[in-house]
């Protein structure tokens, strides 16, 4: 399992930031888009309304 860091930027100008766990960015991308939902690595559950994300960014982390 990779490490992978998500930046969401929203409309009204606000960003989150999640780290989790997955195989590939694919995965990633497809379970964001999805699901719109997904468990970060501190075991919280996020909810992302993609109707107010203007862009996100994801990076793996070393």
């Amino acid at each position: 399992m990779l490490k992978f860091k998500v930046i969401f930027e929203f409309i009204n100008g606000r960003t989150k930031e999640l780290k989790f766990e997955a195989t590939s960015k694919k995965e990633v991308i497809s379970h964001i888009t999805k699901y719109e939902r997904f468990i970060s690595n501190e075991k919280e559950l996020v909810h992302i309304n993609l109707n107010n994300v203007v862009q996100f960014m994801i990076t793996e982390e070393k």
